[in-house]
């Protein structure tokens, strides 16, 4: 089998799992979201005053306290991965001869020690250095197989937008944040957030 034949059929593979993900993930999720019976940030609604000729309208919205930093959240991810890269590169100077590419292994700890990092912490180290964090919808860490699927669908989205040449609209860009009910925010934010959610 040739290179290039080998490289179709793993980009196949690679599809058809994300399709896989993408439709299994709305069951999942919505699993993991039923067993907390509290109030929830996609059912929280925002309010503001907007003045008109000299009157008062209040309008409704709904809460979205996701970060819209695609740029920021990318250098965070890039950030995780030179971390992970690094140290699989001292690992396999000082004791391994012959190991996996350090690379490989770097982008492979992405999407599995991320999601474990986002579960425990709420953060991974690129995002604690720019000071965002993960929250589910309930304003807490989410759990390990949430932040899990989320990671994997970022990583497409990530792709998408790269492919499209930054066409992609905001809305459709963390499409894995909606899927998965979960947000990227300050973690400045996160106390007025959990305030907001006991009201």
């Amino acid at each position: 089998m040739n290179s290039f034949t080998f490289e179709i059929m793993a980009f196949g593979a690679l599809l058809l799992a994300y399709f896989v993900l993408y439709y299994l993930s709305d069951s999942i999720i919505k699993i993991e979201i039923q067993k907390k019976k509290t109030k929830r940030i996609s059912n929280c609604k925002t309010y503001k005053t907007i003045t008109r000729r000299g009157e008062n309208f209040e309008y409704e919205f709904p809460l979205n306290p996701n970060l819209d930093e695609f740029w920021l959240r990318l250098l965070a991810k890039i950030l995780d991965y030179g971390c992970y890269s690094s140290l699989f590169f001292l690992i396999n100077t000082m004791f391994i001869e012959k190991s996996p590419s350090p690379f490989l292994l770097a982008f492979l700890a992405l999407f599995l020690i991320n999601p474990i990092l986002e579960s425990l912490l709420g953060k991974t180290f690129g995002k604690y250095l720019f000071g965002m964090r993960v929250i589910d919808d309930y304003g807490e860490n989410p759990s390990s197989l949430t932040c899990f699927i989320k990671n994997i669908l970022q990583l497409f989205s990530i792709v998408f937008y790269m492919l499209s040449s930054a066409t992609i609209l905001e809305d459709e860009m963390f499409f894995h944040n909606k899927r998965t009910f979960t947000y990227t925010i300050w973690n400045k934010d996160h106390d007025k957030i959990v305030s907001e959610l006991k009201k």
